[in-house]
């Protein structure tokens, strides 16, 4: 898995170490609180900043949205990818991709992902990842089944199936009504879909439950009724 990741990127000039420090800042904040209720004044004293400062970050408030949203979803995408490409084989690559992906939502809020999906550059941005990332998994299940390993189906129809239900999963909507973890949704749609892909039931007993080897953060539990 040492394909080169994604097309070259422009160079940009690194933003000074005082300017890193807000946009890093803004990434956390906004992950716990969202973002799209945010005036540039309340922006500059939640992060200790002047108004100037976010400017020189961004021209505007929705730049700056559009700067911090992109920042985090790069990251996740990056490591996802890394997850992915570092695994020694194919079980390890699901698994490391399952576990990069339970690491990227454990600190994301609900309020993070409602703006999200509510602000345009902010879904252009998810629709962006969720292509590179199915690209990522045609390629793992294209060599899966030149292995053996996985039965013999459309690759791009099982990548889109298993990210779609994975977004699912992270839903504000279906965090409201499920008892169950995000992190937990999420393993069990992992192994819910190496099981159906895998050629003999062993095999997908023997890496689906990924909660043996793959140690999951609890994300949030909704109280029992």
């Amino acid at each position: 898995m040492n394909r080169d990741m994604g097309k070259p990127k422009t160079k940009t000039t690194p933003l000074p170490v005082r300017l890193r420090r807000v946009l890093d800042e803004a990434e956390d904040l906004f992950l716990q609180e969202g973002f799209l209720h945010f005036s540039t004044g309340e922006l500059a004293r939640r992060l200790r900043c002047s108004k100037r400062t976010i400017y020189a970050i961004a021209p505007g408030r929705e730049k700056f949205f559009e700067a911090v949203t992109f920042q985090k979803i790069r990251k996740t995408e990056e490591a996802t990818i890394k997850a992915i490409r570092n695994a020694s084989n194919v079980r390890a690559a699901i698994e490391g991709c399952l576990q990069a992906t339970v690491e990227q939502v454990k600190d994301a809020g609900l309020l993070w992902v409602r703006d999200l999906r509510l602000f345009p550059a902010g879904r252009r941005a998810m629709d962006k990842w969720r292509a590179n990332i199915a690209d990522e998994l045609e390629h793992l299940i294209e060599r899966g089944t030149s292995e053996g390993l996985i039965r013999r189906i459309d690759p791009r129809v099982a990548a889109e199936a298993l990210l779609t239900s994975v977004m699912r999963m992270s839903d504000p909507d279906f965090s409201a009504k499920s008892r169950t973890t995000t992190a937990d949704a999420i393993r069990q749609v992992y192994e819910i879909f190496w099981a159906g892909l895998c050629r003999e039931p062993r095999d997908a007993y023997s890496v689906g439950r990924f909660e043996k080897s793959a140690q999951l953060p609890t994300v949030a539990v909704r109280p029992e009724r």
